[in-house]
């Protein structure tokens, strides 16, 4: 269930009120105009009854009206017209009580605009015809006579005010999707901080995996999610789960013996599986009560996810945000620094002068080249699922100009991983051959990864001077442990065999997630 389906609406309360108020006032003149008409007449008495109608009818479109669905306050108006118009030209009504039918068309012109105007106007005029018609042996004049001209004020005011009101419309329906969107951040983000939710999908699906594996017995377990028509992708896993991706396809009589596969559903439709391996007990029981706490859990997998897009998104959009401010302001500062340094060499005639501007020319060069570097790490993402590709396209562009050699070593074989963890292992094989570049002096990189869906094993190994370790102010290495253990995954960095520096990502043969407390 998406959790925009209950977006809090008391931020558009205020708006609803203040039209509410109009509408309400555009109504309470017009019963005064009508009331006033006849009261002028002397004839309170005998239209006393009809302008009682017509306050109920007030009434109950006011009420209709307190509603922020627009699908169905549409036709209040409409309605109100022609009760109104079916009413008055029926029972032979005083000429001042049609004062009221010039209100229905202002109503809809405050609250929906000129097409809606017009059809309560048209559907006024058709219910005073309709009760002239129907009424035999009289003369239709008199009552046409009274009504036409408050129809055709009620049409004109009506379309005046729509027009003065259409910008306002336009700009509530400009800010609605925002406004929504606020509503829904600032829930889901008083929730986190209360802790009243997790938002970690891989630890939410490694929770609902392992409470099901106690309650059958199951020594394998694997929860894929799936968007369209793309093939499930694994969040999490436990146990050998490579052969239960298969099982999705299967129909239960050509499962393996011992495998359960169990839907969890989203709102809009399937979110994604969650597959059982080597299960000992089932029965109807069980069965149904691995149900309900799949559903359960579906709704907090389904906001976690959805979440993690919103997530991703974001954090994108702010990389690149990075990488242009970092590219149209220090960079371009720093590099006009350089011209004025090649000015001082140029001009100077003082040889330590000239030494000192060709020695601050090379830093600020190495410094401009790190920003590039520094703004490529910043842009560069993984495409089509497959980490190799970003990697040997990095590790491409990081060694061009250089005397490095770069050795390249990839499988990737299963199942895609999922975005997060492809973006997490770019991060971390980012900032290992980066420390690589500027550090190691290393003549040889060489990367290898390794994937079957589940396994992970990833290694950045270079020739260099190594003595590869934690710095006092600075937070590589832990931003780089950080990342691993987000996807389930150990990190190690160690000396290399025959010199140089070793970085070593693996995730544990049993689990691609991390396990936490289930909740029985």
């Amino acid at each position: 269930m998406r959790l925009t389906n209950r977006v809090d609406r008391t931020g558009t309360r205020s708006g609803l009120q203040y039209t509410w108020r109009v509408t309400t006032a555009v109504r309470v003149f017009a019963l005064a105009l009508a009331a006033g008409i006849v009261f002028s007449d002397d004839r309170a008495g005998v239209s006393g009854p009809l302008l009682a109608a017509l306050g109920v009818i007030a009434c109950a479109g006011a009420a209709l009206d307190w509603t922020p669905e627009l699908n169905r306050t549409s036709w209040t108006a409409a309605a109100e017209m022609l009760l109104a118009a079916l009413m008055l030209a029926s029972a032979d009504a005083s000429a001042g009580l049609y004062a009221y039918l010039a209100a229905p068309p202002v109503v809809a012109g405050v609250r929906h605009g000129f097409v809606t105007t017009i059809n309560v106007a048209f559907v006024g005029a058709l219910g005073v015809l309709a009760a002239v018609g129907a009424a035999t042996g009289s003369d239709p004049r008199p009552e046409l006579v009274a009504a036409l001209p408050w129809v055709l004020s009620g049409l004109g005011a009506g379309l005046l005010t729509s027009w003065q009101s259409r910008s306002g419309r336009d700009q509530d329906a400009r800010r609605a999707p925002y406004q929504a969107a606020h509503q829904l951040m600032a829930q889901l983000h008083g929730l986190a901080r209360r802790g009243d939710i997790g938002l970690d999908s891989a630890q939410l699906a490694a929770d609902l995996e392992a409470d099901l594996r106690r309650k059958t017995g199951a020594v394998a377990s694997a929860v894929f999610t799936c968007t369209g028509d793309e093939s499930p992708v694994m969040l999490s896993s436990y146990g050998d789960g490579a052969p239960l991706a298969a099982e999705i396809a299967r129909s239960p009589e050509q499962r393996t013996a011992g495998a359960r596969v169990l839907t969890i559903q989203g709102t809009d439709g399937v979110l994604g599986y969650l597959v059982l391996g080597g299960v000992i007990r089932w029965n109807e029981d069980i069965a149904e009560q691995a149900v309900q706490v799949t559903d359960n859990f579906a709704l907090r997998l389904d906001t976690a996810v959805l979440f993690d897009e919103v997530r991703r998104m974001a954090t994108s959009e702010e990389r690149n945000r990075l990488a242009r401010e970092m590219h149209d302001g220090v960079a371009q500062e720093i590099v006009a620094l350089g011209y004025v340094v090649d000015e001082i060499e140029s001009v100077s005639d003082d040889t330590r002068t000239r030494q000192l501007a060709a020695s601050l020319r090379e830093e600020i060069s190495r410094v401009v080249s790190e920003l590039r570097y520094s703004i490529y790490d910043l842009r560069h993402h993984v495409t089509d699922h497959r980490l190799s590709g970003a990697l040997a396209e990095y590790v491409r562009e990081l060694s061009t100009g250089t005397d490095m050699r770069v050795h390249l070593s990839f499988d990737e074989s299963g199942s895609a991983l999922t975005a997060r963890t492809e973006t997490e292992l770019l991060r971390i094989a980012q900032e290992a051959i980066a420390n690589v570049r500027r550090h190691s002096q290393a003549k040889n990189v060489w990367v290898g990864f390794v994937t079957d869906g589940l396994l992970i094993d990833l290694t950045i190994e270079d020739d260099g001077i190594g003595q590869a370790g934690p710095k006092e102010r600075h937070w590589g290495l832990q931003t780089m442990s950080e990342r691993a253990r987000g996807v389930g995954a150990t990190l190690t960095v160690g000396d290399r065999p025959g010199g140089g520096t070793r970085v070593h990502l693996r995730t544990d043969h049993s689990t691609t997630a991390r396990e936490g407390s289930a909740h029985p």
